[in-house]
């Protein structure tokens, strides 16, 4: 099956994209590793109880180095697997290529005042919530709009340390004090230039909020 989200409208793609994948485990696979012959093999991917898993793809149709045949889309479509593209934009002549193989859903941009600036906070609502894909969509976002690193770093550090005051399970208390140590962690990795800060945290938010680790 294949979804085409189209625009810039973070929320509502993150709410969309929470309902198609609520019933089946999901993968975001990283632009780095894209290639046709990978987005193909998830077609036959199953799990242990032989269920298809969603693979979530990042503005990878206007690549012109994945080029995909009506075969290659075909089997898409009819495969048990969810297939959703997520495109910031997507070319008129691109839509009226794709609408024949799945639902194409535009998310227009909404008018933004210059004077607002992004709301960290939203994050970590977000990660509190333990909503993966939300969180690591609006972390990027964040990036996009010139949110430092450190100040992503610092309110979910904040709000992780919150997060242990309050909480009455000893095993949720380890886990959250877990990642303390690694905020921290990549923090001062991030400033004798061992890592890069905005990448340590893209892992940390994925790795926190799965079950197990991304293997793509």
């Amino acid at each position: 099956m294949i979804y085409i989200l189209v625009g810039e409208d973070l929320k509502n793609k993150s709410l969309y994209t929470k309902e198609l994948t609520k019933n089946c485990e999901s993968f975001l696979v990283k632009e780095q590793v894209l290639d046709r012959d990978l987005i193909m093999s998830y077609c036959y991917n199953v799990n242990l109880f032989n269920k298809s898993p969603s693979i979530i793809i990042e503005n990878v149709l206007n690549d012109e180095e994945v080029q995909f045949k009506k075969e290659d889309l075909n089997t898409l479509k009819n495969s048990g697997t969810i297939f959703i593209f997520n495109e910031d934009k997507l070319l008129k002549v691109n839509q009226d290529k794709y609408k024949k193989y799945g639902e194409i859903k535009l998310f227009k941009n909404k008018k933004v005042s210059s004077k607002n600036v992004f709301n960290v906070f939203s994050i970590t609502d977000a990660f509190s919530n333990k909503n993966k894909i939300e969180a690591w969509t609006l972390f990027n976002e964040a990036l996009k709009q010139g949110v430092e690193p450190e100040n992503i770093a610092g309110i979910l550090f904040w709000k992780i340390k919150t997060m242990i005051l309050n909480s009455t399970n000893t095993k949720i208390k380890n886990d959250l004090k877990r990642q303390s140590s690694t905020l921290i962690s990549l923090y001062h990795k991030s400033h004798k230039g061992e890592i890069d800060l905005s990448i340590g945290l893209e892992v940390f938010i994925l790795d926190s909020l799965s079950s197990k680790k991304i293997a793509v």
